[in-house]
């Protein structure tokens, strides 16, 4: 859904300019999801595994998290006619990730 969103060209939006932040709210709601489900996989391996095991889950979401903000946003300015890469959607991007990765580890680190 992200590649698919990022890769539109600007023409398919519409002209209203949206209220101040509103599309770096979007962001993070997508890439809290985006990092949530990317731990989502490995829940089972979380829950009956250690920490050492849950911090490199973690690490790992957030890293592919970010990696792929960047690249969304390069994708953007470089290959997407009218649209432009942002460094505060990247940074957006970011802590939605670090959110996701967050609520994963809350709603899930007591369970076994």
């Amino acid at each position: 859904m992200i590649l698919i969103l990022t890769g539109l060209p600007g023409s398919c939006f519409p002209r209203v300019k949206p209220a101040i932040g509103l599309d770096k709210v979007a962001h993070i709601i997508m890439y809290t999801a985006f990092a949530f489900l990317c731990l989502w996989g490995y829940r089972k391996q979380f829950v009956s595994n250690g920490i050492q095991y849950r911090k490199k889950a973690i690490i790992l979401a957030i890293i592919i998290g970010i990696a792929f903000g960047g690249l969304t946003e390069i994708i953007q300015e470089n290959l997407v006619p009218s649209r432009t890469g942002d460094w505060y959607d990247f940074l957006a991007d970011g802590i939605g990730t670090g959110l996701g990765a967050l609520f994963f580890y809350l709603f899930f680190h007591h369970k076994k």
